[in-house]
């Protein structure tokens, strides 16, 4: 799935993903400290299926894959995504922010155009799922006004790691 115009912030916009941001992308959520909390393996659990899906993403009919990018600089600061429901009305939110640029506002803007344009699209709720002890992104939902709506579980990708989380709701207005 495709946006149809850029989301822009004040300091960074949103793009569709495409081929040539895999790299990048894939070096942030297969790094050992920077995808720690993602369900995406690390490099060396990788297997054919996981890169055909990889190979797939930009043409992808099951959700939107982004890029975030800065606005003055143009530098790749992170990914991000959006899984609607049916009826597009619950959109289900992933995000990850290039460790270079952790604790400098990023999140919450992502976050923020992620919100405007799901609410302009039709969209009445937002979920996220965040691993238990990961406190930055557990904060930051809450700062953007989302509240745990149950505690489950998931698994990193073809790896024996399974992280306690939460899945976060936020009801749109």
């Amino acid at each position: 799935m495709k946006i149809e115009n850029e989301m822009i912030g004040t300091r960074i916009y949103i793009r569709n993903y495409t081929n040539n941001d895999l790299e990048f992308s894939t070096n942030m959520w297969f790094d050992k400290e920077n995808g720690k909390y993602l369900s995406d393996p690390t490099s060396e659990y990788v297997d054919d299926v996981y890169r055909q899906a990889l190979d797939e993403l930009e043409d992808s009919t099951m959700g939107y894959y982004l890029i975030v990018q800065g606005k003055e600089s143009n530098e790749l600061l992170g990914t991000c995504c959006m899984f609607p429901n049916e009826d597009r009305d619950i959109y289900d939110i992933g995000y990850c922010i290039d460790r270079k640029y952790w604790k400098q506002g990023y999140g919450t803007e992502v976050i923020g155009l992620l919100l405007d344009w799901i609410r302009h699209h039709g969209g009445k709720k937002v979920t996220a799922e965040v691993a238990v002890e990961n406190n930055a992104s557990n904060a930051l939902l809450v700062k953007c006004g989302f509240e745990v709506e149950r505690a489950t579980e998931f698994k990193k990708y073809n790896m024996d790691v399974v992280f306690k989380s939460y899945i976060y709701q936020l009801l749109l207005k």
